[in-house]
């Protein structure tokens, strides 16, 4: 029995001895198959794995134009004076701004002029930013002596810039409108540094400044009205420039196109080789002129005024196809001949529409109180377009 366990034994150890041997070697066949995971440099000239590109779609681009303004223009000439009121009561929603043209300077460096405190409110109420306009009127008119006062001394400059900062802050406006108009010519280098300190001492208060300025076709230093304006140093300047597009004829001259489309395009055309195009307005009149042929006198009609007169005249409306301006001639009850040049839906459309052509910023009217909502919708309809 004892002989017979020893075999046994014996031989169960020697089976487990193969097992183990034979799993041994399968082990050590894994091993030499199981692929190497550490990194290694690749050999020279052999292409890296990478992993696979996922390829992203671009984003869209947003090709639409920014906002367009719309800036009008609210006069006070009296107390009872409510027209630009009404206006801006009864239309502010075409508008994007106002500026308040009721303060001029003085020899002094003061500014003088009274803030309409009713518009005030109202374009508060309306959330329609307001402005302060700073012009050289005096009972002269734009009065270019007075101009040159201010302009020639520097400090009387830095005095007139500290009181249009204080004009600004103590009345809720958003910034300042410069309307410097019928300067010297020779007042040209003085009057750009006044802009550029009114423009450092808004733009340090987080306000902004809007620069009016003569329409012109091309540069002319030496012009009478429009000498002074140094439109490449005053778009540098100013947040905006709002181009006097209007009065490109007028009872001083004979009868012709209040703002006709060819001399707009062209003030634009120099314009924007000068001024960023997004700090441009363009100005439209909601007016006209009747010239009195045998007088040799005229008068301005205003934008709500036209159909009366045509209906009280029995006047036919022309149209110029080359200004893209209407007009119409009538003989009056004293027998005085007449000829009418005013704007309409079609030619405010037209024009605003180079605004697009241009990407200019905005439009501007002047001014508030001469219109009804027809002139708006035609402001709306050539920025939608």
């Amino acid at each position: 029995m004892k002989v017979g366990n020893r075999m046994k034994r014996r031989a169960i150890w020697g089976i487990a001895a193969v097992l183990v041997l034979f799993f041994a070697v399968l082990v050590w066949v894994f091993l030499r198959t199981e692929p190497n995971t550490e990194t290694e440099p690749a050999p020279q000239g052999a292409v890296p794995s990478t992993p696979p590109i996922v390829e992203q779609q671009a984003p869209v681009p947003d090709t639409s134009e920014p906002a367009k303004s719309v800036l009008g223009y609210y006069t006070q000439y009296a107390a009872e004076d409510k027209n630009s009121y009404r206006s801006l009561a009864t239309h502010s929603d075409y508008l994007d701004q106002v500026t308040m043209m009721t303060f001029h300077v003085t020899a002094t460096g003061d500014i003088a002029g009274t803030p309409a405190t009713e518009g005030i409110d109202l374009a508060a109420s309306k959330r329609v930013p307001l402005y302060a306009s700073l012009t050289n009127e005096s009972d002269a008119g734009f009065d270019k002596k007075l101009a040159h006062t201010v302009l020639s001394n520097p400090d009387l400059r830095q005095k007139t810039v500290s009181r249009a900062l204080d004009l600004v802050k103590q009345n809720r406006f958003g910034g300042l409108n410069l309307d410097f108009e019928n300067m010297y010519p020779t007042d040209r280098a003085a009057y750009t540094s006044f802009v550029q300190e009114l423009a450092e001492a808004m733009h340090n208060h987080s306000y902004r400044l809007i620069v009016s300025a003569a329409a012109k076709q091309a540069d002319a230093p030496q012009s009478n009205w429009f000498g002074a304006f140094d439109y490449a140093a005053l778009g540098q300047a100013a947040d905006q420039v709002q181009l006097m597009t209007y009065d490109e004829n007028g009872p001083w001259g004979d009868p012709g196109s209040v703002a006709g489309y060819p001399w707009v395009e062209s003030v634009i055309s120099y314009a924007v080789s000068v001024i960023p195009s997004h700090k441009i307005l363009i100005g439209l009149p909601s007016y006209g002129y009747d010239w009195n042929m045998t007088a040799g006198t005229g008068k301005a009609v205003t934008w709500k005024g036209i159909p009366n007169l045509l209906a009280k005249t029995g006047a036919k409306p022309q149209w110029d196809v080359g200004k893209r301006s209407p007009y119409f001639s009538y003989t009056a009850e004293d027998g005085s001949a007449h000829i009418v040049w005013y704007e309409d839906e079609r030619s405010i459309t037209a024009k605003v529409q180079l605004v697009h052509g241009y990407e200019l910023g905005g439009v501007s009217v002047w001014r508030m109180g001469l219109e009804d909502e027809s002139f708006w919708q035609a402001v709306q309809s050539g920025l939608a377009e």
